[in-house]
């Protein structure tokens, strides 16, 4: 029996949270999925297909963040909409952010995203914190 829109989004987030991410790939997303990231850190931008969105997904988690649902709604026949906090600690980093989500739903697979985050600064901030750039002679070489 296919997932209903919100079954799918919440299957998603439940996976991410014990690391199956064979679920997401196989399951979940649409083979031309787009992922959407605003931001100004080393893990925003546009992600394009399940592998480049498993690979983002796997560097949240190496930052030890937790996602948790808190509002989850359909729009419609193919559109879901939710609101999460996303949190975590890396180090010193610390992540405590509510986030929305746009998922657009086609042939019961997600096919496109688009994040909305609530304190963009902060989310940048902790990101660049986890991540920080190799000094610029070792990225020469």
């Amino acid at each position: 029996m296919a997932l209903t829109n919100l079954e799918l989004v919440q299957t998603m987030y439940e996976s991410f949270n014990r690391d199956d991410f064979d679920t997401i790939r196989n399951e979940v997303f649409s083979q031309d999925l787009v992922w959407n990231l605003p931001g100004h850190h080393p893990l925003s931008g546009t992600k394009n297909g399940p592998e480049e969105v498993i690979a983002f997904f796997q560097q949240l988690r190496k930052a030890n963040i937790q996602v948790d649902l808190i509002k989850l709604e359909a729009w419609g026949e193919s559109t879901v909409v939710e609101v999460h906090r996303g949190h975590g600690r890396s180090g010193d980093a610390v992540l405590d952010a509510l986030n929305c989500t746009h998922y657009e739903v086609r042939d019961g697979k997600i096919a496109e995203v688009q994040v909305y985050i609530s304190d963009q600064h902060a989310v940048d901030q902790f990101f660049w914190a986890v991540y920080d750039l190799a000094p610029i002679p070792a990225r020469l070489g």
